[in-house]
């Protein structure tokens, strides 16, 4: 890959901050990179050791980079991401925007890079669905899936930095409440809110219909997925119980363990001898899926159990974005 050009629109927020982050430890190739911003400019962010000033997304030319990683909101990633992609900037959107347009790729490297195609502009899912499918994709492929039922923890930082802050102030001030800032509708310190996102359709929120919807357009196939969204007292790492009914016979609990531990983006962390499980703490600035708890359902033999954990601000967001442009690097030669 030869040297690109770089920008990132959202670089002060928790995903663009990321995404600096990723860029340097996976060692791009980055020649040159233009934060962008709608708002705080006249703010700096660090890039190789250097202060570089942000600046207005407004009066971007599009021309001066290869690369844009979005990391905003929807309404800017509408406005502005065709824009870019129509100068020959290969996009990646972390928005919710373009997610389900059929005309828009939306894209795990692990499962399907293959369907990126020529596009310019490529859809980056969800958190919980990239962690999930990341897990699951192996068990497609092997076994087939005829049903997913998931159950997810998710980080406070998946809402945004004052969330974060939210959270740090309840718990220091549990004893001795005083007023904070409110993010979400009841306190999240030491409480555990069973609902993320707006309620919608059959009274299932939007973040579990992404889980359904996404995970369906990535696998190419309508199997169907019923989620549980819960919100958790934790900083970092989304958290899913997952249960899957396959559509043909399950192996053996070590040959399903043999078959994660083999693809790509999973560390399995199963040891029900040691209690050795993955937790949130554990999946903390790690770019691996971490796979446990794997068990046979008691009752039905073509039924398994997995506990999956992710960083929702690496695989969940910087770094599956990253990952995307990684295997355009023949786009970039």
């Amino acid at each position: 890959m030869r040297g690109i050009r770089v920008a990132i629109v959202g670089a002060t927020g928790l995903v663009g901050q990321k995404i600096l982050q990723v860029l340097q430890e996976r060692q791009l190739p980055v020649v040159s990179l233009v934060p962008l911003a709608t708002e705080g400019l006249g703010r700096n962010v660090v890039w190789d050791g250097h202060s570089v000033a942000v600046e207005a997304l407004s009066t971007m030319d599009w021309n001066r980079v290869d690369v844009a990683f979005f990391a905003a909101s929807g309404e800017v990633s509408a406005q502005h991401a065709p824009v870019a992609s129509g100068y020959g900037v290969t996009v990646v959107d972390k928005s919710s925007y373009f997610r389900m347009n059929p005309e828009i790729p939306l894209i795990v490297p692990e499962v399907n890079a293959d369907a990126i195609r020529d596009s310019h502009l490529i859809a980056s899912p969800n958190c919980s669905t990239i962690q999930m499918v990341v897990a699951l994709d192996p068990i497609r492929r092997h076994y087939g899936i005829r049903r997913i039922l998931v159950a997810t923890y998710q980080a406070v930082s998946g809402t945004g930095r004052d969330a974060m802050t939210v959270l740090e102030n309840q718990t220091r001030n549990h004893r001795h409440p005083k007023p904070v800032a409110a993010v979400y509708p009841e306190p999240i310190g030491f409480n555990v809110l069973p609902y993320c996102d707006q309620f919608g359709d059959l009274d299932y929120t939007g973040e579990e219909w992404k889980l359904t919807r996404e995970t369906q357009k990535i696998f190419g196939s309508p199997i169907p997925v019923t989620a549980t969204a819960v919100r958790v007292p934790v900083f970092i790492g989304h958290s899913e119980a997952v249960y899957v009914e396959t559509e043909s016979p399950l192996g053996s609990i070590d040959e399903i363990r043999a078959l994660l531990r083999r693809s790509p983006g999973i560390r399995v962390v199963d040891d029900p001898t040691r209690g050795l499980v993955p937790t949130p703490l554990q999946a903390q600035d790690q770019d691996e899926v971490l796979v446990g708890r794997i068990r046979r359902d008691p009752f039905d033999p073509q039924g398994l159990h997995l506990f999956v954990v992710g960083d929702n601000l690496r695989k969940g967001a910087a770094t599956n974005a990253v990952q995307i442009i990684e295997t355009l690097s023949g786009r970039f030669s």
